[in-house]
């Protein structure tokens, strides 16, 4: 059975500059050496808030960077990074709240005990969830595994899954720094060693 869930309107998410298209934001836009460094946890959350900016959205790059710093004094990397689901959910809920912005959020955290981590099964529930309702999902990953094209220690966003066969691999469609990838999510929930997760406005 192939299956296959994407965001219904992702060119909300595309970046035209100087005949240059972008998916989704980067990291590297960032002013400061720091934020460039750190900055994967605000760029994504910069990603879902402009996705549901479907009125009145400027799609620049100037104004995708004056949103990236205003996520960033929310979303706010410490000495580790956003390295927990909880750290980007709390920055998020602020922003929104400050906002005024009519959002709950969605999480799931992968614990790096595997006796205490939810089935892969509820994992694919969550992400189908999500995209079906037209909402791109923030994904941490604190350790790529054998996945080798996602870089550890790392969020980026999830636009779409896919899988060909019923029982075969789960693979994202995700966009990190202004670029597609293509990732085996199966692969990485087998052999990540560390936490990860996935944050979603709702």
């Amino acid at each position: 059975m192939y299956r296959l869930i994407v965001l219904k309107h992702l060119d909300e998410l595309r970046v035209i500059d100087q005949g240059t298209t972008y998916y989704g934001f980067d990291q590297e836009w960032y002013s400061k050496l720091w934020q460039r460094r750190a900055g994967c946890g605000p760029t994504t959350a910069s990603t879902l808030i402009r996705y549901n900016a479907k009125r009145n959205k400027n799609s620049s790059k100037a104004a995708s960077i004056a949103l990236m710093e205003d996520l960033w004094s929310y979303v706010t990397p410490g000495i580790m990074g956003v390295h927990t689901v909880a750290h980007f959910a709390r920055g998020l809920r602020e922003y929104l709240s400050k906002k005024n912005l009519d959002f709950e959020i969605s999480t799931l955290t992968v614990p790096t005990d595997r006796t205490n981590r939810p089935f892969f099964a509820q994992i694919c529930e969550f992400l189908a969830s999500r995209l079906e309702a037209d909402q791109p999902i923030a994904f941490l990953n604190l350790n790529n595994g054998e996945v080798e094209n996602l870089d550890p220690w790392h969020w980026v966003t999830i636009v779409g899954i896919e899988q060909r066969e019923a029982d075969g691999p789960l693979f994202a469609h995700v966009y990190d720094a202004g670029t597609k990838h293509f990732i085996n999510l199966s692969a990485w929930y087998e052999t990540t060693t560390r936490p990860g997760g996935f944050a979603s406005l709702a």
